[in-house]
């Protein structure tokens, strides 16, 4: 289902588009792997992460999730779908990544229990997904979620569309403002590549950045 920016949309009713994407198994987002821009901050520019604990909201089948999972760094992949944690689970099972190190659960982004707070998050398909209206509290949560010197590693997607869609979503259009705006009163911008690596369907529309939070 489509909705334009200019929509007045309940979280609630929002929410349902992604239940449906998987018991349909409409996920045409998922791109079957981790993104290269990912992979590049971390192994080619040896981006040094927090140790502690790191969330990937979104997370869907868990690809980054397990990525970034290591002894010093234990990884929440969050998603509202049981379905997409069910996969997820199924699918770290099978590259035998020990739950120690990664974990998947159902849970609501916007509203869980913050038993400890996170210091590292990363951030791709999942900003775009939201409703517009729904970006203020978007950075509002990273902030209360993200531990002081925490890193927020966020890949921008898409900053193309169509001229025909460009008020269309999900996926909406983002722009650097967008994350600016939403992001600046709690965050630093640190790193920013232009030129990263890309899925080679997506080139020219992302972006990688990291934030500090303050």
């Amino acid at each position: 289902m489509a909705y334009k920016r200019s929509d007045t949309v309940a979280p609630d009713e929002y929410n349902k588009i992604w239940f449906n994407c998987w018991s349909e198994n409409r996920t045409k987002w998922d791109a079957g792997d981790i993104s290269p821009a990912l992979r590049e901050l971390i192994e080619e520019k040896q981006w040094e992460l927090p140790k502690g604990r790191g969330i990937v909201p979104g997370c869907g089948r868990g690809y980054d999730a397990m990525y970034l999972a290591s002894p010093s760094l234990h990884m929440v992949g969050a998603d509202i779908s049981p379905i997409a944690v069910d996969t997820a689970n199924k699918l770290r099972d099978v590259t035998s990544i020990p739950s120690s190190l990664v974990e998947f659960k159902v849970i609501d982004f916007f509203n869980f229990e913050i038993a400890e707070k996170f210091q590292v998050a990363y951030d791709y398909t999942f900003f775009c997904a939201l409703h517009p209206s729904m970006r203020a509290s978007w950075g509002t949560r990273y902030g209360e979620i993200m531990a002081p010197g925490s890193h927020l590693i966020v890949l921008m997607f898409p900053l193309w569309k169509a001229e025909q869609d460009r008020d269309i979503g999900p996926p909406f259009l983002v722009s650097k403002d967008d994350y600016h705006k939403v992001l600046d009163d709690n965050f630093a911008l640190i790193h920013i590549d232009p030129k990263c690596k890309t899925h080679s369907s997506r080139a020219g529309q992302e972006i990688i950045t990291v934030w500090r939070r303050k």
